[in-house]
């Protein structure tokens, strides 16, 4: 039960990190200037798997834009809309069993966010994906659909912490899950958030612009795969923890670097009926895989981004 949650939260990152956008909210004044309330993430994430005498690297690149359509921060019931894109690739090296190599996803997101008071917000997330080795068309069936509600509450000008209620539906079926954030700056130095249970991160500062830190995140990714004839899609799952170093050049550019090691590692492919009812929640551990690589490695990551 607890390796299916780890599963899914992994798919939600996305709808999470859309939720945990800035708490317009918080300040004791009404904003005369808004936040920098978009961006532009670009992230490469780098594994060397090791399977007998062969080496399997997976490459995911991962671009996340972020736009801002509408805001009003004139009251205390601050309204924003935000949309964007995000792209994500696999790449597979030296890997000759699945039968494709390259892989790709497109999501599109759409957030409003209102607040309710100067110490609560609500939010409202959907997005719709698109994963393939676009060997054939898209069809219906092949949208991934994910639907999200939060509820934010600012407890004091240090500690925030919310609970988002989420509804997916993709290639293993169909679920409803509650997830809780956290953000809390524990001191001057210290800084501690988390999506419970699939990210969190520990962080101390050790100038203005650097904090080297702890973390640990679940991901995961589908992607339809058309090479064989019968349909059958592509599921990895990483479960990861490491060091985490983070460098800020002025108010707009931010770097990330992430050394780590996977605690639980899998490549997998499936066909289409390999999936679970709605209260199967259980049995997705029980889905038979046609292929299944499951060594752990090491993951370096590496991300650049920037908010306007």
């Amino acid at each position: 039960m607890k390796k299916c949650f780890f599963l899914l939260t992994g798919l939600l990152l996305p709808v999470l990190s859309y939720c945990q956008s800035p708490d317009t909210a918080k300040h004791k004044k009404f904003l005369t200037t808004s936040p920098f309330l978009g961006g532009v993430n670009v992230t490469d994430i780098v594994t060397p798997v090791k399977v007998n005498n062969n080496t399997i690297t997976t490459q995911q690149p991962i671009v996340d834009i972020g736009v801002p359509v509408y805001k009003d921060f004139s009251s205390v019931n601050s309204v924003l809309v935000k949309t964007g894109v995000r792209y994500r690739g696999l790449f597979l090296s030296n890997e000759e069993k699945i039968g494709e190599n390259a892989f790709h996803s497109v999501t599109v997101p759409l957030l409003l966010n209102y607040s309710l008071s100067r110490a609560k917000t609500i939010s409202f997330i959907g997005l719709a994906t698109a994963g393939s080795d676009f060997k054939r068309g898209i069809e219906a069936n092949d949208i991934l659909y994910t639907l999200g509600v939060r509820i934010g509450f600012r407890s004091s000008k240090s500690f925030k912490w919310g609970v988002t209620l989420v509804y997916t539906r993709n290639y293993s079926g169909q679920f409803l899950l509650p997830l809780p954030d956290f953000d809390w700056t524990i001191n001057d130095n210290w800084n501690f958030t988390a999506v419970l249970p699939s990210r969190a991160s520990l962080k101390r500062r050790l100038s203005s612009s650097q904090s080297l830190g702890v973390t640990m995140a679940i991901d995961g990714s589908m992607y339809r795969l058309n090479t064989n004839e019968q349909p059958q899609y592509l599921h990895l799952r990483q479960n990861s923890a490491g060091l985490l170093y983070d460098f800020t050049l002025g108010r707009r550019w931010k770097f990330t670097a992430v050394a780590g090691h996977t605690f639980m590692q899998r490549l997998e492919t499936f066909n289409m009926d390999q999936k679970v009812p709605f209260e199967g929640f259980a049995k997705l551990n029980d889905r038979v895989a046609n292929i299944s690589y499951k060594q752990n490695s090491f993951i370096f990551q590496g991300g650049l981004s920037y908010q306007f």
